[in-house]
């Protein structure tokens, strides 16, 4: 048998498809509980195509995190940007974090959150991924914080690198009480409360 042709032939599977199917199980499960067994059987796919395709879990993971945030996390900068104000533009966020959150039960908080919070020595590399993500959260509802200061609907007082903070703290804490089975309603109020710190210095 020729091997040269058969290592040439097209991957017989849509990269996509098998990405979120490999999405879906490190959000259920983690990065570290999720076993190549179980990502193989989830994407259908054997270990030579998966090392070929991906070069190893942690790859894998890392373009599974990708594919879940242009699916998933994109509507977190539309949310910010396209609202005129920016109490308007973090309430936005919140209130489609919700309800993404709980429209599809299996998919009941953040995959960034979830995944590895901790873990082994071997899994840095994949919490470094996640952390940065998450910090770049909150670089967006700074960002958003000082263009309120810059269009005049956030009060220049406003130390917005702590009302960031608080706001990623929120935001991720949802994902927490979500996976808790906290409801819907009662987040809602949570959001609510959480928007308070803007009564003083949201000028709009």
């Amino acid at each position: 048998m020729n091997t040269s042709v058969r290592r040439g032939r097209p991957r017989d599977f849509d990269r996509d498809a098998v990405l979120e199917k490999a999405m879906e199980t490190f959000w259920q499960r983690g990065y570290e509980a999720a076993s190549l067994t179980d990502l193989k059987a989830a994407m259908g796919i054997n270990s030579p195509s998966l090392y070929a395709a991906f070069g190893n879990k942690e790859k894998l993971f890392a373009e599974a995190v990708a594919f879940y945030l242009n699916k998933y996390g994109t509507y977190r900068e539309r949310a910010l940007t396209a609202a005129p104000t920016a109490r308007e533009g973090i309430t936005a966020l919140f209130e489609q974090t919700l309800n993404q959150f709980f429209n599809s039960p299996s998919h009941n908080g953040c995959l960034v959150v979830l995944a590895a919070l901790s873990g082994s020595q071997d899994s840095l590399p994949v919490q470094e991924i996640l952390n940065q993500e998450r910090r770049r959260t909150a670089m967006l509802f700074a960002h958003r914080l000082q263009r309120g200061q810059q269009e005049g609907d956030i009060a220049q007082i406003a130390n917005v690198q702590i009302l960031a903070e608080y706001f990623t703290t929120v935001l991720f804490g949802l994902t927490i009480q979500v996976r808790d089975g906290v409801t819907h309603d009662t987040l809602q109020q949570v959001v609510s409360l959480a928007m308070q710190p803007l009564n003083g210095i949201a000028v709009i």
